[in-house]
């Protein structure tokens, strides 16, 4: 019976170049049924541990479309339970609770996305490894990886994507046929397709070319940048993670985790960027200030008490320090993560140490 637990994503998951295309469908799907059926155990992320969920289908003498869609399971749980709590009956398009026994029909918003993971593994199913492929080896005939599932899962979906890209043109009456050979690069411009590092959804990057606005999709850079797993992930795979109040900053679920990218006020503990206005704060040791909402609700003596003296700012990033990590700057100490500088005053001549 072949069938793949995506959530939570292991260590060889994290180290791939892309992640499991259908782990940002599931999650979604899992979070909304436990928001309906299970709030108490609402997964915050898909990386936080404790919950789990998988998906599969029965084996059969012929794999065919039918027969994997007739016995597709998806399964949702938690880590330290043996069983799954819920399922998703996809042929009728219900939640099943597998303790309860009782069963509610899909959300409306949702349908797409079972839809999506139903047809990835009718895909999945008929997957013929190439033998041609660097990462198989040969042994007694039969071709094996040593790769975990989101690389073979990638390969399968990245194919999918590619084949919809072109039929969208050809739809469109932009092109007359699609060459296989040329599945990478657009059929009008030539130029080398972009895709979600996440759903594996492609476009084309040239502005000036006819299928750009066909295929364009909206991005969301974690601000870890380069240091982020999910860099480089389209606008409709964002789940979680932090967004500043100016919603100009977001960084995803584990770049929140390691810290380091927002200020938070000490009062409503909301986040807030380097850059925002609406709150300072020390760019060394990331102390700050009540934001100005609760400078203005606070009483007089919270403010007072809160209150972090800063000085500068820095004469190359403009971003301000507090009093204390100037006095160390200025001593040559390091501050906390920072390398806080006299001559710059903040962490602009090195990030981390």
């Amino acid at each position: 019976m072949p069938n793949w637990t995506i959530i939570p994503p292991t260590m060889e998951d994290l180290n791939q170049s892309f992640c499991h295309p259908m782990i940002v469908k599931l999650f979604r799907i899992m979070k909304t049924v436990y928001v309906l059926l299970d709030p108490q155990n609402e997964p915050s992320g898909i990386h936080e541990g404790k919950h789990t969920a998988t998906f599969g289908y029965e084996d059969s003498e012929e794999t065919s479309k039918s027969s994997v869609l007739s016995s597709l399971f998806i399964h949702f749980g938690l880590s330290s339970q043996t069983s799954p709590r819920f399922a998703i009956i996809s042929p009728s398009m219900q939640i099943e609770d597998l303790t309860q026994g009782s069963r509610i029909p899909v959300p409306p918003e949702l349908v797409q996305t079972v839809t999506d993971i139903c047809d990835f593994t009718v895909v999945r199913s008929q997957f013929t490894p190439d033998p041609n492929d660097p990462e198989y080896d040969v042994y007694e005939s039969e071709y094996e990886i040593d790769e975990p599932e989101s690389y073979l899962a990638g390969q399968v979906w990245e194919g999918v994507q590619m084949q919809k890209y072109h039929e969208l043109l050809l739809n469109a009456g932009l092109i007359q046929s699609i060459d296989p050979r040329n599945r990478h690069r657009c059929d009008i411009c030539r130029s080398d397709l972009i895709q979600c590092k996440v759903c594996l959804k492609v476009m084309c990057p040239a502005h000036n070319c006819a299928a750009f606005p066909l295929s364009c999709m909206r991005w969301r850079p974690c601000a870890a940048g380069h240091r982020c797993w999910y860099n480089g992930i389209c606008i409709d795979c964002v789940v979680g993670g932090t967004t500043c109040l100016c919603e100009e900053t977001w960084t995803c679920d584990l770049c929140t985790e390691k810290g380091g990218f927002f200020l938070r006020c000490l009062r409503c503990d909301r986040p807030f960027c380097g850059g925002c206005s609406y709150l300072a704060g020390c760019r060394g040791c990331r102390a700050s200030n009540l934001c100005h909402d609760c400078v203005e609700e606070a009483p007089d003596n919270v403010v007072k008490e809160k209150y972090v003296e800063l000085v500068g700012p820095c004469t190359k990033c403009n971003y301000p320090v507090c009093k204390p990590c100037a006095t160390a700057a200025a001593g040559g100490t390091y501050v906390h993560i920072a390398v806080v500088s006299f001559s710059t005053g903040c962490d602009c001549i090195k990030s981390y140490e």
